[in-house]
């Protein structure tokens, strides 16, 4: 039996849902500011310390595209509800946690419920908003939190550590999420039941999801063992082994984890390695720059955070100019604009030095890399997710998503080495610590421009496959929960 879904209001759906995406994006960065207090109280050790954002990076990362396929399969708002309240309860856990193996393992459990949450909210969403140009408004708002909740989190952790205790910074979920919990029946509608249930691929789903955790593992290990440590290449032997399995499975099972018909559309693709590039520099450079506000410029937390203000508000103004011209003939242009804009803001911060002024050399460069990231963001989630039918809303921003905490967890722990290296170079020369550390960070930001720059020339292929797609008709996913929507 087919059940309609009922008209619901959707401003009110894009709230709820950018609630819940704003509350993971704070959880991305919130605990950075809070290392210090929880490895006093804890006792973690050096680097027992590190699993406190690793575990939740981990297994944010690695369940993304199992979580992208249950959206589909048993239906976006159920997940979503079950995912939110799985998170809900694991940020109650790390904020009673009482030692430090409870609070890595409550931080798993919130990477995994995460992992589920977010591409439910970007499938309910997606759903909501079938008609281009509200479509386009929708992801603006979608694409503006990235930078948002980045910065955010950096901004209350530090307040919240700051003033009361670090415990908040996890409990201070909790308000947020019941909300969210009580007014999702209200807000968003029952998902369209289905009388036949197409079969999940486990075997491929296990064994994408081995690979995912593999690879992210791995690369955060590399803290503690080298890239090219016996230890590492074997890992990522295997992280191929696994990932190659996978992608033959797919060729040859009937009803594949993720469908040929999304893979054969090439904008999508391209989209997806513009997303893995681009990561790379937003999330590093989050890093780093904190490091050296607080290192090197002796800001306290909340400083630091407030410091972040210009680019958020930069980061929502280019996110309104990519919306506004993404149903423009111009649509496209930002996808080779923005990226160049932004590798222009990180050159800029590449020659920052240790007196370096806010107001003359530092926010100039965040306003410029939160304009260009700004820009690129909502017609490049547009090309994600609009080669995807009804049935694969949840798996198109998963595959999305999943390219994003890659492309973090890949670029932080290859920056980290080269800053690291650059650093002890310069020390072992004879620079000042100070300057030293400084010009580390400079060779992180100029490599980090360099992605950018790189992310413009998939920008290019993006945008040309996008026009060769209008031309000739943009082919559809086609999977048996669409043909059910049409139906309904």
């Amino acid at each position: 039996m087919i059940t309609r879904e009922t008209t619901r209001d959707p401003r009110r759906i894009l709230i709820l849902v950018c609630v819940a995406q704003f509350m993971l994006l704070v959880d991305d960065t919130i605990v950075n500011l809070a290392l210090p207090a929880i490895g006093d109280e804890l006792e973690f050790s050096g680097s027992g310390l590190s699993w406190v954002t690793n575990a939740y990076f981990l297994t944010f990362g690695g369940f993304l595209l199992l979580g992208g396929r249950l959206a589909d399969a048993i239906g976006r708002r159920r997940l979503f509800a079950i995912s939110l309240s799985a998170f809900v309860l694991a940020s109650l856990a790390c904020g009673l946690a009482l030692n430090g193996e409870t609070l890595v393992i409550a931080r798993g459990i919130q990477g995994t419920a995460g992992a589920m949450l977010s591409p439910s909210a970007l499938a309910i969403l997606l759903a909501t908003y079938k008609e281009p140009a509200a479509r386009a408004r929708a992801l603006g708002v979608w694409a503006a939190l990235t930078g948002l909740g980045a910065a955010t989190g950096l901004l209350l952790g530090g307040a919240l550590v700051e003033w009361t205790d670090w415990r908040w910074i996890f409990l201070i979920n909790l308000p947020v999420g019941v909300a969210a919990l009580l007014l999702l029946p209200r807000v968003v509608a029952p998902d369209v039941r289905r009388e036949k249930k197409s079969p999940t691929d486990v075997i491929g789903a296990l064994t994408a999801t081995a690979g995912l955790l593999l690879l992210v593992y791995t690369v955060v290990e590399t803290e503690s063992h080298g890239w090219s440590s016996p230890r590492t290449l074997w890992s990522f032997a295997a992280v191929a082994v696994l990932l190659g399995a996978f992608a033959v499975r797919q060729r040859v099972v009937t009803d594949p984890l993720i469908p040929r018909q999304l893979l054969r559309i090439r904008s999508v693709v391209y989209a997806d390695m513009l997303t893995l590039v681009a990561a790379s520099g937003l999330f590093a450079m989050f890093f780093f720059l904190t490091l050296y506000m607080q290192e090197i410029q002796g800001w306290s937390a909340v400083r630091a955070g407030i410091s972040y203000l210009p680019f958020t508000a930069a980061m929502a103004m280019g996110s309104a100019v990519g919306a506004k011209v993404l149903s423009t003939r111009l649509g496209r242009v930002p996808l080779m604009v923005g990226p160049l804009v932004g590798a222009l803001g990180l050159f800029l911060m590449s020659r920052l030095d240790a007196t370096s002024s806010y107001v003359g050399s530092l926010m100039p460069a965040l306003v410029v890399l939160g304009v260009g990231l700004g820009m690129t963001f909502v017609p490049l989630m547009h090309a994600a997710t609009g080669g995807a039918g009804e049935g694969e809303g949840g798996l198109s921003s998963a595959l999305m998503t999943t390219s994003q905490q890659v492309g973090a967890a890949i670029s932080i722990a290859a920056l980290v080495t080269v800053a690291t290296g650059r650093t002890e170079d310069l020390v072992m020369a004879g620079s000042p610590l100070a300057t030293a550390t400084v010009e580390g960070f400079a060779r992180a930001f100029e490599i980090q421009a360099g992605l950018l720059a790189l992310a413009a020339v998939l920008g290019a292929l993006v945008a040309k496959a996008l026009q060769c797609e209008a031309k000739r008709g943009r082919p559809r996913a086609q999977s048996e929960a669409q043909k059910v929507g049409a139906a309904a």
